[in-house]
């Protein structure tokens, strides 16, 4: 898993990543675009694909803006040179008013907008939040941009949150948003995308996480 073929003159491989577990986490809030840090468990299982994946010649790491990312992308990171970007384009959907409330509270206070999210209706926006569509348009916009700066004939290293990762993923399968709830993205998931010059890109994998690879949960 730590050794990556040859690199491909028009390829590029991304190693995308959500970030890892939050002080938070266990309240199971909705955090969206509020700055929320790494718990230890989060620094543990990103410092792993920093080991795990330190044969991975990448030389130009992404992130968002919000720190959970960054500190994330610079455990991965380890000690590579290389440029990093980090675009407010890729942070999570904002959510507004919902952030910072449980599923349960938000169910109780808007029980229509809270349907109508777990519907996937793409144009419902949380109350000062974006929609899904809003939300989509932003994230592949900076999607281009890191494609434009990293070039192909490179992998890079870029970490994202979950909704920002279902966004991308969806693009790179040419799947509809309403599929936007049919694969998981779990803390510290690491996934590879291979985008190529002329012909459609191919999901490599999906979902990895620490304890996936290790077989069990202490991390």
């Amino acid at each position: 898993m730590s050794k990556s073929p040859p690199q491909i003159d028009d390829r590029l491989r991304i190693h995308l990543f959500r970030h890892g577990h939050l002080e938070n986490s266990e309240k199971s809030l909705i955090n969206g675009s509020t700055d929320v840090r790494l718990s230890e468990k989060g620094r543990r299982q990103m410092s792993f694909w920093g080991s795990h994946l330190k044969d991975v010649p990448a030389s130009f790491f992404v992130s968002s803006t919000l720190s959970r990312t960054r500190e994330s992308l610079s455990l991965v990171r380890s000690d590579r040179e290389g440029s990093t970007l980090a675009l407010d384009a890729l942070a999570e959907r904002r959510f507004g008013s919902w952030e910072g409330l449980t599923r349960e509270e938000i169910s109780g206070r808007d029980p229509e907008g809270y349907k109508r999210w777990l519907d996937v209706d793409p144009s419902f926006a949380p109350e000062g939040g974006e929609s899904l569509l809003g939300f989509s348009k932003r994230v592949l916009s900076g999607f281009d941009e890191v494609i434009q700066q990293s070039g192909f004939g490179k992998e890079i290293l870029m970490v994202c949150h979950s909704g920002t990762n279902r966004i991308l993923i969806l693009h790179v399968l040419g799947l509809p948003i309403h599929s936007y709830f049919r694969f998981s993205q779990e803390h510290a998931a690491h996934n590879i995308i291979d985008l190529y010059r002329d012909h459609p890109p191919c999901l490599m994998a999906l979902n990895q996480t620490p304890e996936s690879i290790l077989g069990n949960s202490n991390v």
